[in-house]
């Protein structure tokens, strides 16, 4: 063997390793796009397999690698396989929110270990939290909710240590949540999932709202019932039990007959009247709900509830302007509890609280004279709009007198607060408004 020749190969190959290998890991990230829009893209996604994919829509490179997809609400259907947005190891952003994505989240997503928003809300993704997600430690924003996921709240979350928004609401998420120490955690949310238990110390600074429609209890929620010792029966008092109910059945069985009997005449009467109620029952639902709705709502002649009567009786609905799940309608809104937010130069924003528990801002803009249909092409362009400083727009309400925007609710104070009193969370409210 020829020892200079050697020695040289062996101090040059690290030399060559340690260079970038920039074209190669571009072609990489290539094809998991294109193994991507093959499973799920269905025609929707139309990348052009012989350009960059740095110049396709929704993908975004820094450094010669894809870090980042944004596809909001782009008819994105069925199952992640492996080996597509695993293999973007460069990836920081993912957005696929509001499609029909389904099954388990893709195994391989821990090999993405520069993920730090992932916005995953409103589709269809079922089975357990991945545990390999809690290897991601630069995690900033998590928001799986609005799908079907099942199992516990794993202890795994306290891995995420820079988490500060985790949104699971809306899921099939069960059992107790851990004590889980997250001290960057500004947003959290639980909301109409089976969970039981008592509120953890460490979530006990969250609002009421994140543990909405759960079994849980405890601070921030109305106290827990306090632990009752299971006393132990003996066979002789299960025996009295059982004979003390069937007794008791037989009695009020006796009971129902005799009054069954004596009734008969008045219930007739009221089956004849029955139907002349029905048909007059829909004219006073809307309207008169939301004009006798004193708690929580605004009264005066500005409020919400005085606008909803006015709606109701021109039958409109809502433009919702994106694809997939209707959570709530126009009747469900008309129906809801509401809060004056604020006022300004176009109009007055309020809270509105669904009867599902869903929280959701409206904008009532006034002295709008365009066109009815000028005003839906302008709303659409503004719905159709995906950036880091702006609130969702779901849906929108036009007539000819009146003129509703409906926005996510983001309740992160006003905009002086933020500039002024609150320095703190601004950085935040940016990464809410972006998506």
């Amino acid at each position: 063997m020829d020892s200079p020749a050697f020695l040289l190969v062996f101090f040059l190959l690290p030399m060559f390793l340690c260079f970038p290998g920039g074209a190669p890991d571009l072609e990489a990230d290539r094809a998991a796009l294109l193994a991507f829009q093959a499973a799920v893209g269905r025609g929707e996604l139309s990348w052009d397999a012989s350009t960059t994919p740095c110049s396709w829509v929704g993908v975004k490179c820094d450094g010669g690698r894809v870090t980042g997809i944004r596809l909001p609400a782009t008819r994105l259907v069925g199952q992640i396989p492996a080996g597509t947005l695993g293999n973007l190891t460069a990836l920081q952003v993912v957005s696929l929110r509001l499609n029909a994505l389904s099954g388990p989240l893709p195994p391989d997503l821990v090999g993405c270990k520069e993920l730090r928003i992932v916005f995953l809300q409103g589709n269809r993704f079922s089975g357990e939290i991945p545990a390999g997600l809690f290897s991601l430690d630069k995690l900033v924003l998590l928001n799986l909710a609005i799908n079907s996921f099942t199992g516990g709240i794993s202890p795994g979350f306290n891995n995420l240590t820079h988490l500060e928004t985790l949104y699971l609401e809306r899921n099939q998420l069960s059992g107790e949540i851990p004590d889980l120490d997250l001290p960057k955690l500004v947003q959290f949310n639980v909301s109409f999932n089976p969970l039981n238990g008592s509120i953890p110390a460490g979530l006990r600074r969250m609002s009421s709202d994140a543990f909405l429609g759960t079994g849980l209890c405890g601070v921030p929620l109305g106290a827990c019932s306090p632990t009752r010792e299971k006393s132990k029966l003996s066979g002789g008092a299960i025996a009295g039990i059982a004979i003390g109910a069937v007794v008791g059945f037989l009695i009020v069985a006796f009971l129902l007959v005799i009054l069954c009997r004596r009734g008969g005449g008045s219930k007739r009467a009221a089956k004849a009247e029955a139907p002349r109620k029905s048909a007059e029952a829909p004219r006073m639902s809307a309207a008169s709900e939301m004009a006798l709705r004193g708690s929580g709502a605004v009264g005066n002649e500005n409020g919400l509830p005085a606008e909803a009567v006015y709606l109701s009786r021109y039958g409109k609905s809502l433009v919702y302007l994106k694809p997939g799940e209707k959570v709530y309608d126009l009747e469900d809104l008309l129906r809801a509890s509401a809060e004056v937010l604020g006022k300004g130069t176009t109009g007055t924003t309020y809270k509105a609280m669904l009867e599902t528990g869903m929280v959701v801002a409206v904008k009532r803009l006034k002295d709008f004279n365009l066109p009815e249909e000028e005003f839906r092409e302008k709303v659409k362009a503004i719905g159709a709009m995906d950036h880091q400083n702006l609130v969702p727009l779901h849906a929108f309400y036009c007539s000819k007198d009146e003129k509703l925007l409906v926005y996510d609710y983001i309740p992160m104070g006003s905009l002086s607060s933020i500039l002024h009193g609150e320095s703190s969370s601004f950085s935040y409210s940016v990464f809410m408004f972006f998506f």
